[in-house]
């Protein structure tokens, strides 16, 4: 009779448990969601980057738009930072003032606004060159998310999204791009076959290096044009690695590759040799193992063959 009670009891107030145990999860996932930050994959920024020109004294205008592409109105504020080169594979790092600074000739309107779901923002960057610089200078939008608009809280980490603006200002330019080192490994068994070009920019504005890789056999005889398409920047005193290659699988033999590129206003030319060797071992010890096998089991090759004929 008691233990019938209790069951009895626990089917009353099971209706009543069930209520208060949905409340309390749909209290914490509003919670949740209210505190969930705008991740910076839910921001996109175009151009990613954009190169302009300008002459001394000139006023010149780059744009750049931000769109929203969460379910939630955000506020956002711009400011202008420099960047420059950072290691060799073609980073780059937003610094306060670098040595090819552009922040103190900028304005930037709007410097803050609010952007709803799916709306795009375009934001405009007024650069007031000074009539004594040439060369190049090197400055990013930065777009700085805090918090959902209106709602008075900001997220723990602002999360952040840069688009870089490269400006190169006519006048005397120091144009000196060294290839400080071509290389490739010197032995491979197959294709494809990987190229690094190491260059160091001594001068004051950035230079796209651009040309071909000829490369040649034992015989001298071409085998393929590998281009380099002159779509990395390397920016001035910093150096960065091009990588590129002869995409053959099939090789064989000696190979000499010569690396003839320009870059500049001036086509000015650079040059470098390397070579390297194909052979693929371990498939022709495959192929000759087969063969050995065969040769010492010949005979029985051979009588069983005849065997199988005659019956």
């Amino acid at each position: 009779m008691i233990l019938d009670g209790i069951r009895l009891g626990g089917r009353k107030f099971l209706p009543l448990v069930l209520i208060v145990l949905s409340f309390v999860l749909l209290v914490s996932s509003s919670f949740s969601l209210a505190q969930t930050p705008v991740s910076s994959q839910s921001l996109e920024v175009s151009p990613p980057s954009q190169e302009l020109n300008a002459d001394p004294g000139q006023v010149v205008s780059v744009k750049a738009k931000l769109r929203n592409r969460s379910n939630a109105s955000i506020n956002v504020k711009v400011r202008v930072e420099d960047f420059t080169a950072s290691g060799e594979e073609g980073q780059v790092a937003l610094i306060e003032k670098g040595p090819y600074t552009i922040t103190s000739w900028t304005k930037v309107e709007p410097e803050q606004f609010a952007l709803k779901s799916f709306e795009t923002k375009e934001v405009t960057a007024f650069i007031s060159v000074p009539k004594d610089v040439a060369g190049g200078r090197y400055g990013s939008f930065v777009f700085s998310v805090g918090g959902q608009a209106g709602s008075g809280t900001t997220t723990g980490v602002a999360q952040e999204i840069a688009s870089l603006f490269l400006l190169r200002i006519s006048g005397p330019v120091n144009e000196n791009l060294t290839l400080v080192e071509f290389s490739s490994p010197s032995f491979l068994e197959f294709g494809p076959v990987p190229f690094s070009l190491k260059f160091t920019n001594l001068g004051n504005v950035h230079s796209k290096p651009f040309g071909l890789i000829n490369v040649r056999n034992m015989f001298g005889k071409t085998v393929q044009d590998v281009v380099v398409r002159g779509q990395a920047n390397i920016f001035p005193q910093a150096s960065r690695v091009v990588s590129v290659n002869l995409d053959k699988k099939w090789l064989i033999g000696p190979f000499t590759a010569q690396a003839v590129l320009n870059y500049g206003s001036k086509n000015e030319s650079l040059t470098a040799t390397t070579t390297f060797f194909v052979f693929p071992v371990r498939a022709v010890l495959g192929a000759a193992l087969l063969l050995l096998v065969v040769y010492f089991m010949r005979r029985r090759i051979v009588l069983a063959f005849k065997a199988l004929i005659g019956r």
